[in-house]
């Protein structure tokens, strides 16, 4: 282990029974009931897990470590306890969870066919059917479970957020895994070399975030505005039915430095961006405005 890095495997151990992740659950509810008192007495604790031998209660109590807290009142979670908890809960873990699949908004890139959306194997694909035109999406199952059958239009706006979200903390050079650091620049991979992505890795984790020009730029303050201003929240707009963000939208405009411009069109308007190798706008203007307004991002 290196210097600076966390020592999970004991985490990861002491979630490994199932009765361990049932006093965690069961203290979870007890905060979600009463945040400002989230403790529960060991007899009522013992009781909500269902166990009566007191040394093997005990024994999987000690194992918890530093995910609880104990204190006069009984036990309640640590942060971190709860994070594991939230991290259980979000699904991620579970490799056999399926879902789907539902109508997605949009025509398949590559075919023109219509597009759905389904949840298997630990990852949300938008397809149109075809395994090679299928495009992985970083969305965990709770958000997909946790509407009502009916909500799909709200189901593929948060889908939109959270992926813009995702393309904004790469953006600021933070990883959306760990939050760790991520650096990274524009450049062109060897899958699609006349196209430019924003490519980073993470140094804690290791993630690498792969991301078209177009949707590198969609949580932009000078894009969300433009859409804004017209009427259209970009940021639940799904990132595959704006035309910007497809692969090879982008215009080479030197490459020496390289400079690279990004065209979003909406109501007859042109908003034009230019952006470094870093992935930094240095410039952005609207067509018909009186001059070209820079922005340094």
């Amino acid at each position: 282990m290196s210097d600076g890095e966390p020592n999970t495997t004991g985490v990861f151990d002491s979630v490994s029974n199932s009765t361990r992740v049932e006093i965690l659950r069961a203290l979870a509810d007890a905060h979600g009931d009463s945040p400002t008192d989230p403790w529960l007495a060991y007899s009522e604790l013992r009781e909500v897990v269902g166990i009566r031998d007191n040394g093997n209660f005990n024994y999987h109590l000690d194992q918890l470590g530093g995910l609880v807290v104990k204190g006069s009142p009984g036990y309640r979670l640590s942060r971190i306890g709860m994070s594991v908890v939230s991290a259980i809960s979000s699904g991620v873990f579970d490799t056999e969870r399926a879902w789907g699949p539902i109508d997605a908004p949009g025509h398949c890139r590559r075919c023109d066919d219509p597009l759905q959306l389904r949840y298997e194997g630990g990852i949300l694909w938008l397809s149109c059917g075809i395994d090679e035109h299928s495009v992985p999406l970083s969305i965990p199952p709770s958000l997909l479970e946790s509407h009502p059958e009916g909500s799909e239009t709200e189901i593929v706006e948060r889908i939109a957020f959270l992926e813009n979200q995702w393309g904004s903390l790469t953006r600021r050079g933070i990883c959306s895994e760990c939050q760790g650091y991520v650096e990274g620049r524009i450049e062109t991979v060897p899958e699609e070399p006349e196209h430019y992505h924003y490519h980073g890795r993470c140094r804690r984790c290791g993630f690498h975030h792969g991301i078209p020009v177009g949707m590198f730029l969609a949580s932009h303050p000078a894009v969300t505005s433009f859409y804004y201003e017209r009427g259209v929240d970009v940021l639940t707009t799904p990132f595959w039915t704006l035309e910007f963000c497809a692969p090879g939208r982008e215009t080479v405009l030197s490459t020496d430095p390289l400079r690279l411009g990004v065209d979003a069109n909406l109501d007859g308007e042109t908003l034009s961006l230019t952006l470094d190798r870093n992935g930094t706008v240095v410039s952005t203007a609207i067509a018909g405005a009186s001059a070209e307004e820079p922005y340094n991002g």
